[in-house]
């Protein structure tokens, strides 16, 4: 007899929400999905001075270094994205993020600061990095250091999917942060939140099973000098983007892609961002709030959800 279970605890600097029907109810799914985001954070985490991530940004370039299974695996797909939209995401943004006194957990920070790159900004290639899957092993050629952030948490998601569906957990929702994916028979309703208004929504939408992930420039944001900074690098430019956009909410098949392409709608302005959705990920849908509160919805919405209340 199926058993609807939930889980709520922190993790990945964030507050991560699970829910299933757990056709096993002896199933300690709980602990599986806790021990996995822990062990991910372990490893990818900029922010752990031990973790497999921050080695890998201390080693030298030009030298083979052998990392774990995890990190090589998400890295080699943040590294496939950048390619493939040539570098407005880019992994390589850490260094920067670290100048502008990024250095902790957002809820943890210190002092930020406005960030310029004396010596230029050179967007990374394709020849950046080398990896060598026999080893397991990557070759940096850029002193840049590496930032998975949402990616990083979206691809975790993915996997804690995975993994209870192998468990036999067939209908259930992840929720890190936004960062979601929905499986299974039964409907959802799922909020977009008002990037204006906290706790509240500006749109809803019913969804049976999806990935979703929300990028916003306002909630890790901050002022000098009368002038707004935020966490969000154009990785062609090394700077904050320019934009009319201010929250993009975008579905997909994995909630790995749908981060990175919510990142860069966040650097392009709203209608040359929708274009280039059409374009490079035509099968991915996207609800765009803009500066004046407006909102714009592709039509590959009808893909995802089946009835959307705005």
């Amino acid at each position: 007899m199926n058993e609807k279970q939930s889980l709520i605890f922190n993790g990945m600097g964030t507050t991560i929400k699970v829910e299933v029907m757990a056709c096993k109810p002896s199933l300690d799914w709980k602990e599986l999905i806790q021990t996995w985001f822990a062990t991910f954070e372990s490893i990818c985490s900029r922010f752990r001075r031990d973790s497999e991530l921050t080695k890998l940004n201390q080693s030298p370039v030009s030298k083979l270094i052998p990392i774990h299974p995890v990190l090589y695996d998400v890295l080699q797909l943040a590294f496939q994205y950048a390619m493939k939209t040539e570098f407005y995401f880019n992994p390589f943004v850490g260094t920067i993020l670290k100048n502008m006194g990024y250095e902790q957990p957002f809820q943890k920070r210190r002092a930020f600061h406005e960030y310029e790159n004396e010596n230029g900004y050179r967007v990374p290639s394709n020849k950046s990095l080398s990896f060598f899957p026999d080893q397991k092993a990557v070759m940096k050629h850029i002193n840049e250091e590496i930032d998975l952030g949402g990616i990083g948490k979206g691809w975790s998601v993915d996997k804690a999917y995975r993994l209870l569906r192998d468990q036999g957990v067939h209908q259930g929702v992840i929720d890190a942060g936004g960062d979601m994916v929905i499986w299974g028979d039964s409907s959802r309703k799922i909020g977009v939140a008002n990037p204006f208004a906290e706790n509240e929504d500006i749109a809803q939408f019913v969804i049976s099973a999806g990935a979703v992930a929300t990028s916003n420039i306002l909630y890790r944001s901050w002022n000098i000098k009368g002038r707004t900074f935020h966490h969000i690098i154009n990785g062609q430019t090394g700077k904050n983007p320019e934009s009319d956009v201010v929250q993009a909410t975008v579905l997909a098949s994995h909630v790995s892609e749908a981060e990175v392409i919510a990142k860069i709608l966040c650097m392009l302005p709203a209608q040359e961002g929708i274009q280039w959705l059409k374009k490079h990920f035509p099968k991915a849908a996207c609800i765009i709030v803009n500066k004046n509160g407006q909102l714009l919805i592709t039509p590959s919405i009808s893909r995802y959800v089946e009835r959307l209340v705005i």
